[in-house]
């Protein structure tokens, strides 16, 4: 008789775990659209506006400060006064100097002392328009204009469009390259009274000046 096999132990299976069952994911909720950022229109100066034939009116008794780049204009001019003062004497006392006129424990101590004197002065000049600005006010009305200026001391001047004479609108070389002008307002009542108000833009004293004149008429200076 043949022998029969024993068929293949089979081996068990591993019992498979149970996976913990997964909690549900809440929903995100849904963000509001973000609303567009409305953009700011920059705002135009007087001349422009003229050009586009909208009419600005200059009188409206409110405060107002004449132009920022007014304080840019007066450093210009302010710190270049200031070096120009301070290469005079340190080229006449180097010349001496150097001719054996002036001593050379005489000379550095005035080349040292020239120095701190002409920092402090930069630091002035570099400050002190920035100060003018932040205390010079003008204010229109129909009555005429009225100007409060003064840093150490404030001073409040009004002018009456009845007293006005004359006025004049000028521009030097650097005023014209920076866009401003200088208001100067020749008043009845007292001889040679004039008053000036710098740093305008062009197109502001241009409105200032017509406002003044008599009768508002326009003064083509």
């Amino acid at each position: 008789m043949e022998e029969v096999e024993d068929p293949q132990e089979v081996e068990p299976v591993e019992p498979v775990e149970r996976a913990d069952p997964v909690e549900p994911v809440e929903p995100v909720e849904r963000a509001d659209p973000v609303e567009p950022i409305e953009r700011v229109e920059p705002i135009e100066s007087v001349e422009l506006i003229e050009q586009a034939g909208q009419s600005v009116s200059i009188i409206d008794g409110q405060e107002h400060r004449v132009d920022p780049r007014s304080v840019t204009l007066d450093r210009v001019v302010g710190l270049g006064s200031i070096l120009a003062s301070a290469v005079v004497p340190f080229v006449g006392f180097t010349i001496g100097w150097g001719l054996g006129g002036i001593p050379a424990r005489v000379y550095f101590s005035l080349l040292a002392g020239g120095l701190v004197l002409l920092v402090l002065s930069l630091v002035i000049g570099y400050k002190w328009p920035e100060l003018h600005h932040r205390h010079l006010r003008y204010r229109v009305d129909e009555s005429g204009v009225r100007i409060r200026r003064g840093v150490l001391w404030r001073t409040v001047i009004s002018i009456p469009t009845s007293r006005v004479q004359h006025t004049d609108v000028s521009q030097g070389p650097v005023q014209r390259s920076y866009g401003l002008a200088t208001l100067t307002v020749h008043t009845a009542g007292t001889e040679g009274a004039s008053i000036s108000l710098s740093g305008l833009e062009h197109g502001v004293a241009k409105r200032l000046r017509d406002h003044l004149l008599p009768d508002h008429e326009p003064d083509d200076v």
